[in-house]
């Protein structure tokens, strides 16, 4: 048994040596970056050279002076690898389109990298930029093609992948040259931020595009700028630019449809109608307006003046089903609330004149909940329980029969 032991024990020590002899040794940074240096001169092995130099990064031990030589370098290696397709269209070969384009993004990548460390104080707390110059420089060389690379997948619907090419060029500008480019830009880099929910990308460049903009795309634009800002539980900011929308684009009914309704939950239903007021005499007013005011109205218990509402909203656009549906409730609550109120006594003269009246009221309600009934046939549960209390208080023994089988169905 102790032989045993033993001789187990010097197996394992003897497959550890052997592992430990075998592990390669790690390449000397230096001579990884002499390597891709080389590659960057002659042209050659420049795909290897790139990724062996941007393995480095992992290593704990690289300063930020070497981080930003490497990123810079990176950078250039890009460039010639770009070169390399250019030269193929050039000479009218067949060449990588993805390929020339992605180089460039990743250049533009790796420069912008190379300036985030570049920036960073060294050991004893000092900032020596060394790469600014020239990573604008180069940058500023190859602007077009950024910016075709980003109409190039724009094409192919690919926004993804769009994005950040317009994001590039939108970023990297020069300020001292007039660029009518930079306009349609912004356009496109918040059009395609939007349609991957890049949403911080949208709001990135949203306000330039807005400015630069007819009425009907910036209101638009000022839509995905509000949902961009909802996606990110934004809300002081997506309350603010509702209200922007609302007041600089009161043609596009978003903005004021999901303020209203913001009111609502707040119960601010004043500020919700004097908002609709403000509305109705930018634009002569429309159904939605008036519905608002019908909805705060009856939030409120003011059955009268959301009637009213109603039937503003109604007369503008005949099939406004929750308009009716408005009207419907506010009779039938009146209904309610006057049969609650109502004389007891059968013997009392007030009896019979306060059944009339309710009975009125049940009778005013019963086309609007019919209405809904025909505009919305499959929203059962909407329409079925008013109408079986308007049936059953209006003796209608079919037409409550009908719907007391309906209800029972649905249970």
């Amino acid at each position: 048994m102790r032989l045993t032991f033993l001789y187990l024990l010097l197996l394992l020590v003897s497959c550890s040596i052997y592992s430990k002899e075998k592990q390669p040794k790690q390449e000397k940074f230096s001579s990884i970056y002499k390597t891709a240096k080389l590659a960057l001169k002659n042209q050659s092995n420049q795909e290897a050279a790139l990724g062996a130099l941007l393995g480095t990064l992992t290593r704990p031990e690289l300063s930020n002076k070497q981080k930003a030589d490497v990123f810079y370098t990176a950078a250039l290696l890009d460039e010639s690898l770009n070169g390399v397709e250019n030269d193929k269209a050039y000479l009218k070969r067949t060449y990588d389109t993805t390929k020339f384009f992605n180089k460039l993004r990743d250049m533009y990548e790796h420069l912008r990298q190379c300036d985030s460390v570049d920036v960073l104080p060294d050991a004893s707390g000092r900032i020596r930029t060394r790469f600014h110059k020239k990573t604008h420089s180069q940058r500023l060389e190859h602007r077009r093609n950024i910016l075709g690379g980003g109409r190039f997948y724009l094409a192919k619907k690919n926004y993804s992948a769009a994005y950040p090419f317009f994001d590039f060029y939108c970023t990297y500008r020069d300020e001292e040259k007039s660029d009518t480019l930079y306009q349609t830009a912004t356009l496109w880099a918040t059009l395609s931020a939007f349609l991957t929910d890049n949403y911080q990308g949208t709001i990135k460049y949203a306000d330039a595009a807005i400015s630069f903009s007819d009425s009907a795309t910036a209101a638009i634009l000022q839509e995905y700028k509000v949902r961009a800002y909802a996606s990110l539980g934004r809300d002081s900011l997506w309350v603010a630019s509702l209200k922007e929308g609302t007041e600089k684009y009161p043609e596009h009914d978003y903005f004021f449809v999901q303020l209203a309704d913001w009111y609502q939950g707040q119960r601010a239903f004043k500020d919700e109608r004097s908002l609709a007021d403000r509305l109705i005499a930018k634009t002569g007013g429309k159904a939605i307006h008036y519905y608002a005011k019908s909805k705060s109205f009856l939030s409120e218990d003011r059955y009268e003046d959301c009637i009213a509402y109603a039937d503003s909203t109604i007369a503008l656009e005949s099939d406004f089903v929750d308009a009716y549906y408005n009207k419907g409730i506010a009779y039938l609550n009146m209904a309610v609330v006057a049969q609650e109120s109502s004389c007891k006594d059968v013997k009392n003269p007030q009896y019979i004149a306060d059944k009339q009246r309710t009975q009125s009221l049940y009778r005013e309600a019963r086309p609007c909940m019919e209405m809904v009934r025909r505009l919305e046939p499959e929203r059962h549960e909407r329409w079925a329980p008013p109408l079986y209390r308007i049936y059953l208080n209006l003796n209608l023994g079919d037409e409550f029969n009908e719907i007391d089988r309906l209800l029972n169905q649905m249970k």
